[in-house]
């Protein structure tokens, strides 16, 4: 390596000590963590995207060495970040919601499960016909005790977007079923 590539290395590697960039998190809107036994999640989204559309970005460390990546297109903000065992098979899943700009903030929700060739997306079914019955967005994804969990307001004929009338629609996703169940609030522990 010849004397002026070597000095403008240094150079670039001084500039990034002082200005405290050249990792990641200097390239990102936000950060968001989560974890569970030994696994970790970082997820971010890149500083030069807006915050309506565009990407984030996940890294998963196992525990046991290995670090996987993913890339996601995004439609909206990220609106939660989990790491849960919600398959109940030992190894936990990576959660990420999203919710869209506008007024109806439609969610998103992907699940990600570690293969042998890294992160994959498991594909979750679509809430049914009759689930989707008064919905018109405004989902919160959560979490609880062991199981993913989606609510969304219900709206009645002629209610304002920004008035429902209806009941809280809850449901929890059945990864034995692959399908959105009915959700009274009650954890894995304590149903069968």
């Amino acid at each position: 390596m010849g004397r002026r590539a070597l000095a403008a290395g240094w150079c670039v590697a001084l500039l990034a000590s002082v200005c405290g960039c050249g990792g990641d998190e200097d390239l990102a809107e936000a950060i968001y963590t989560a974890g569970h036994g030994d696994a970790s999640v970082r997820v971010w989204i890149p500083i030069n995207e807006p915050r309506s559309t565009g990407t984030y970005r996940a890294d998963v460390e196992w525990g046991d060495g290995v670090t996987d990546r993913v890339e996601q297109e995004r439609d909206g903000m990220i609106a939660g970040v989990w790491m849960e065992d919600l398959a109940g098979d030992g190894q936990p899943e990576l959660v990420v919601a999203t919710s869209s700009a506008g007024s109806g903030t439609y969610g998103v929700v992907r699940v990600y499960g570690r293969t042998g060739s890294g992160l994959d997306v498991l594909g979750l079914a679509p809430l049914s016909e009759a689930q989707r019955t008064g919905y018109m967005g405004h989902d919160v994804f959560s979490v609880e005790g062991g199981r993913l969990v989606r609510t969304h307001p219900t709206y009645v004929e002629g209610d304002p977007n920004s008035s429902p009338s209806g009941v809280t629609a809850a449901f929890h996703y059945s990864f034995a079923d692959s399908a959105w169940v009915a959700w009274d609030g009650e954890t894995s522990e304590t149903q069968s």
